[in-house]
């Protein structure tokens, strides 16, 4: 291994030996240590294997076999228990979790009677996920197949195995190049997930044709990262079809563990102040993967620069993604909600508006992005009791404009049902800003710390009760400037409870303009300031059309249909 991988190796190794419960032979899942994972088990056994510990990796690998479901009537016989305390199969995809783990593993190093169980229960998964046959836009899941097929169909000689992962791999590879980018769009954790199942298939399959078809797309996956790659804050800048909590607050994660590999930045693997969950996410598999990063996505991850991002990531129904990245900060949105599925089931993992920006303090950058919240609680009461690595999801929907770096983001409801609801409103979400660096004239905000002048311009939230409208608090350590549609006493609302039906005249209406500029731009805070005044802006219906202008830029939408 070169030095990158030898050190994600030891890392990985070290946290997975420090999970290890010997009395069930199971390695503790990360985030639930009450509770046992069957893949991080496996990935544990490997690196045993590679040590030279046969006796030990051969009982990981035989209590995991213990997890999957044989009785041929359970409609999900093959998979496995995504934990072992588990009664039964409750998450599909640990199939292909665990197939991707034991086709990684060294079987040669195991005795012919463990091979031989090991290829009995991957046929039996393999039969499981041709019954699930999951839909290609789901691409993380649908790659995994694919790589898990192909590869471990050559280790069980099975050329049906083979083909029909080939199959699916020519199918999605025809659909993603008519759009262009994944369907799974530059994700912080899937993008990696996508690009070590390309990788590997370019790498270690047996046919020439198929390892050159993994290399072009893993390519085409490069690229399209890299676009989006924020070099002066090691940030995945957005928009994000699906991010956690440890992804928008800029935590190590998947995708930063691969660039670690290939840029060797500290800064991809450190700690910072706004998560303390697990870090140590597929260091094995990225240590013992081969990547093919092409020279120019290379020199774009590596170099700040600037760039304008336009690009099209789903045809049916259409969404279009925007984003600036410079030297100084990176702003990206996306123009509708993120769906897996036909017809797309809505996925509330999104960022509809993300934006970094370098800062001289630790941790090096500061970030905004928003979500539109049901039930959050009230307005001053902290709403991060819980652990600092629990999601914050998107409870709205959304229809967004974005020119360079001014930016419209318009939201509504999605249907809630009979749902009693004791507040309606949308968060815009700040870390690493000081409360001071907040400027407030005539509803206006300015965010003046770091290399990047920030200014915010709400868009006044339909009333649905008599609350304040904008209210500027610190939540944590997260400054917050939320944008109140109702906060008062628990009721179901009629009018929104399905978007349709005897009430309805139309969705809620919430929003803000954004404008983000280098300091460079402006001789000073108030020279921003007095631009950002002077910006045409308005908010205007025109029976179920919603118009707004922020200047140049300008977003119409039907409040019927939420559609732009």
């Amino acid at each position: 291994m070169d030095a990158n991988s030898r050190r994600l190796y030891e890392i990985g190794v070290a946290d997975l030996a420090l999970r290890f419960d010997p009395a069930l032979k199971l390695v503790r899942d990360p985030f639930l240590p009450d509770r046992h994972s069957p893949h991080h088990s496996l990935w544990y056994a490997t690196a045993l294997l590679d040590g030279g510990d046969a006796f030990l990796a051969e009982a990981i690998v035989e209590t995991v076999l213990e997890m999957q479901e044989r009785r041929e009537d359970d409609p999900h016989c093959g998979n496995f228990r995504w934990h072992w305390e588990d009664e039964c199969v409750v998450d599909l995809n640990a199939c292909q979790f665990v197939l991707e783990a034991l086709v990684r593993l060294p079987l040669d190093q195991v005795s012919e009677a463990l091979r031989e169980r090991v290829f009995e229960a991957m046929r039996l998964a393999f039969a499981e996920a041709e019954r699930l046959e999951v839909h290609w836009t789901y691409t993380n899941i649908y790659l995994l197949d694919v790589h898990n097929r192909i590869l471990g169909g050559e280790m069980l000689s099975d050329d049906a195995v083979v083909q029909r992962g080939v199959e699916r791999l020519r199918a999605w590879t025809d659909k993603t190049r008519e759009v262009g980018a994944a369907h799974e769009f530059n994700s912080p954790t899937y993008a990696a997930v996508q690009l070590n199942c390309l990788a590997d298939i370019g790498s270690r399959a047996a046919d020439a044709e198929v390892r050159a078809l993994a290399v072009e797309m893993e390519e085409l996956l490069w690229r399209h990262v890299a676009k989006y790659w924020h070099a002066a804050t090691m940030q995945l800048g957005g928009p994000h079809s699906r991010a956690y909590r440890r992804d928008v607050v800029g935590a190590s994660g998947f995708l930063k563990v691969v660039l670690y590999k290939l840029l060797g930045d500290e800064r991809l693997l450190a700690k910072i102040p706004y998560y303390d969950g697990p870090d140590a996410e597929g260091h094995l598999i990225v240590a013992g993967t081969e990547y093919h990063c092409p020279v120019d996505a290379e020199e774009m991850l590596r170099t700040p620069g600037r760039r304008e991002v336009r690009g099209v990531v789903a045809l049916e129904p259409r969404t279009d993604t925007a984003a600036l990245v410079t030297p100084e900060f990176a702003v990206g949105t996306m123009s509708r909600p993120y769906g897996v599925g036909a017809p797309p089931e809505r996925w509330p993992m999104d960022d509809a508006c993300i934006a970094y920006w370098h800062r001289e303090e630790e941790p090096g950058y500061g970030a905004l992005y928003s979500r539109y919240r049901v039930n959050a609680g009230k307005i001053g009461e902290r709403s991060r009791e819980a652990a600092s690595w629990r999601d914050i999801w998107e409870d709205g929907t959304f229809r967004t404009a974005q020119a360079a770096g001014r930016v419209i983001v318009a939201y509504g409801l999605a249907p809630r049902g009979q749902r009693p609801i004791s507040s309606l409103r949308l968060d815009i979400r700040m870390l690493g800003v000081a409360p001071g660096e907040v400027l407030e004239d005539d509803g206006r905000f300015v965010i003046v710390g770091g290399d990047a002048l920030i200014g915010i311009v709400p868009l006044a939230p339909e009333a649905l009760g008599h609350s304040k409208r904008v209210v500027l608090w610190r939540d944590a350590d997260e400054t917050v400037i939320s944008l109140v549609n109702y906060e008062g006493a628990s009721k179901v609302f009629w009018e929104y409870s399905s978007l349709a039906g005897p009430f309805w005249k139309g969705n809620v209406r919430n929003g803000f303009a954004l404008w983000i500029a280098a300091w460079g731009e402006f001789a000073s805070a108030e020279a921003f300031r007095a631009a950002l005044t002077g910006v045409r802006l308005t908010d205007e219906m025109d029976g179920w059309r919603r118009r707004i202008a922020f200047g140049e830029v300008e977003l119409e939408y039907d409040l019927r249909e939420m559609w732009p």
